[in-house]
């Protein structure tokens, strides 16, 4: 048991790390498109790596934003079938299609690791970094997407107490 409430606290720990990562990364996207205007309109001179950074950021937000939105079980699906299924037949249903959300998954993870190997000598055009540092953020959020879908997944084999 106590095990079991070590991995939840470390899950719980990670979750809470990626939702500050999103406020740092928004705050600092933020921040930076707000001097990109100032300079080009007010200054007319604009850096080149300014746009470059916040699209980098957005993408970083996105896949970190849709691990947040598995755990919170948002992502778009249709569940008007599967609603008006026998409850036993409905979470069997569900069961699966996480089991199959799972594999996609596992299988755009290892995919990604590949790519990434190939993308860490190419070069961004503007701040002239390492093309793996944005791709990477592929490979992160589709990993927490996993970790969170695992969960839902063993929550689903747990008993559940009908309430009265």
């Amino acid at each position: 048991m106590q095990k079991n409430s070590l991995v939840l606290t470390a899950i719980g720990v990670m979750e809470k790390a990626i939702e500050w990562a999103i406020t740092i990364i928004v705050g600092t996207m933020v921040l930076n498109i707000g001097i990109a205007v100032f300079s080009r309109y007010v200054l007319n001179s604009s850096f080149s790596w300014g746009e470059e950074l916040g699209r980098y950021l957005m993408i970083w937000a996105g896949f970190l934003g849709a691990a947040l939105a598995m755990k919170a079980d948002e992502h778009i699906g249709l569940t008007s079938i599967v609603d008006a299924l026998p409850k036993a037949l409905g979470r069997f249903v569900r069961i699966i299609a996480r089991c199959i959300v799972l594999v996609f998954l596992i299988i755009i993870l290892f995919t990604s690791f590949k790519h990434l190997k190939n993308l860490s000598i190419q070069r961004s055009s503007a701040m002239e970094i390492p093309m793996a540092i944005p791709y990477l953020s592929v490979t992160v959020g589709v990993f927490l997407m996993a970790i969170e879908e695992i969960l839902h997944i063993v929550k689903a084999f747990q008993p559940r107490i009908e309430k009265p």
